[in-house]
């Protein structure tokens, strides 16, 4: 029991982080616990996909602050240092000017993933479909872990 609560705290802060913009990745905790042999592996992946679900919307509504900051005189004084690099910003932008709500089905990716659902927030894409498309894109890219993990990979595809 105490084992169980230990590894899926451990694999809910690490997708979590994962999914926010503090470095880390939670595919080797994920791909680790599966290689141990942890008993309860659906479990491990439903923790995941909702910690790093819950981790991009933390993005998503720290968005919401810096542009409701950037609205006001008022703004929170540490969203003015809180800044994207101007090359991710104008790389994420022109994703969702080019591909619009579906953008967000790219939040997993590394790199831009993370910084999509800022974006997402600062444009004021609504809470609920920026919920279900980011859940979406992050259950698939658990999934796919974990059938390349069991070696299902090769055989789904091959």
């Amino acid at each position: 029991m105490i084992a169980d609560v230990a590894t899926l705290s451990t694999m809910a802060f690490a997708a979590f982080s994962a999914a926010t913009l503090l470095p880390g990745g939670s595919e080797l905790v994920f791909v680790g616990f599966l290689a141990a042999g942890y008993q309860h592996p659906l479990a491990l992946f439903l923790v995941a996909t909702a910690a790093n679900t819950a981790g991009g919307l933390t993005n998503w509504w720290i968005g919401t602050l810096i542009a409701r900051g950037a609205d006001s005189q008022t703004g929170h004084a540490w969203l003015a240092r809180f800044k994207l690099p101007p090359d991710m910003t104008a790389r994420v932008e022109r994703l969702f000017g080019r591909f619009g709500w579906a953008a967000l089905l790219l939040c997993w990716m590394p790199v831009v993933g993370d910084p999509i659902t800022v974006v997402a927030g600062m444009a004021r894409y609504p809470l609920l479909p920026t919920a279900l498309l980011t859940g979406l894109a992050r259950t698939l890219r658990y999934a796919l872990i974990w059938l390349a993990a069991a070696g299902l990979l090769g055989t789904v595809v091959g």
